[in-house]
């Protein structure tokens, strides 16, 4: 008579690690998750973007929407829309080739390497109001900076620049520069860490420069990974803020698109104009999302190593 095969590996209760339903059973809370936060309130969604105050079925939302952004350039939509670019533009292009460049110094061990790593990742490791408090405090009316200006004649006055609808939006994009450090340079890290040590020499030998070595070797070899970032960051084009909620609440003309939603739904009114704006920003990012997609297969280098 054969034996039936025995499963070294048990739990408690009896569950067989090798069943199938047990695999299915690990995947219950994530299940639970994605159905609970991600695909009911986005049905909800859909459904409160078609309806009007009453209740009643409408396009007017959508209408509504299209008038702001486009009707006018100087209404809180186009406002909005003017300050996601900026901040997207600033996370995506500045703050993301800033870390490919940062890692590659960190990865060239330079002097005082892991100090700078530490203060680079630093902001992660504290909560955002924090940081936001301190730098408050470095920009205000009575901090280092507005002060120093003062006092060497200049700046005639001390300036509130939160505060001041002229310099409230470059103050918030500035705050981000530096807490937008982090994960992009711990990926960037680690795909630099991969490449292999004997390319590197050998090209050392044939006299090549750092400059040449980052432009001919680094970003060719990470541009797996390169590609992947852009592509995930794509997806938060419309969907970029900063820090508006603990800088300025939206005030001094700081609003951007997410923000006006949040601030939509937290005071309770215009759900479905939130909703449809929702709804459009998607619909936007959607083929954004592809066409990079499809841009990084051009002129993404296949390497294997």
């Amino acid at each position: 008579m054969k034996k039936k095969p025995t499963h070294a590996l048990r739990i408690e209760n009896g569950l067989k690690c090798g069943s199938a339903w047990f695999a299915y059973l690990l995947l219950i809370p994530a299940l639970f998750n994605f159905f609970l936060f991600w695909l009911y309130p986005n049905f909800n969604s859909i459904i409160l973007s078609f309806q009007g105050i009453q209740g009643e079925w409408t396009f007017g939302n959508y209408l509504f929407v299209f008038e702001e952004l486009f009707g006018s350039s100087d209404g809180v939509f186009a406002i909005a829309l003017r300050n996601t670019l900026l901040f997207f533009c600033q996370g995506y292009f500045i703050t993301q080739t800033f870390n490919v460049v940062l890692a590659y110094f960190i990865y060239k061990k330079i002097a005082f390497s892991k100090f700078f790593r530490f203060i680079l990742y630093l902001p992660n490791m504290f909560a955002g109001i924090i940081l936001v408090s301190i730098y408050k405090n470095i920009i205000g009316s009575e901090g280092p900076i507005i002060t120093f200006l003062y006092e060497h004649g200049l700046i005639g006055e001390r300036i509130m620049l939160l505060n001041t609808t002229k310099y409230a939006i470059w103050a918030s994009i500035a705050y981000s520069l530096w807490p937008s450090v982090g994960g992009v340079f711990l990926w960037c890290s680690g795909a630099m860490a991969r490449i292999p040590k004997d390319l590197l020499e050998a090209a050392a030998l044939d006299g090549i420069t750092p400059w040449k070595e980052f432009i001919h070797i680094i970003l060719p070899m990470i541009s797996g990974t390169l590609s992947t970032l852009y592509i995930i960051g794509i997806s938060g084009i419309l969907g970029s803020g900063g820090a508006t909620l603990y800088l300025t609440f939206g005030e001094y003309g700081t609003t951007t698109l997410s923000f006006w939603i949040f601030k939509q739904v937290y005071t309770g009114g215009g759900s479905g104009t939130s909703s449809a704006l929702g709804i459009l920003m998607t619909l936007v990012t959607i083929p954004l999302i592809f066409l990079v997609k499809y841009l990084a297969k051009k002129v993404t280098a296949e390497v294997s190593y």
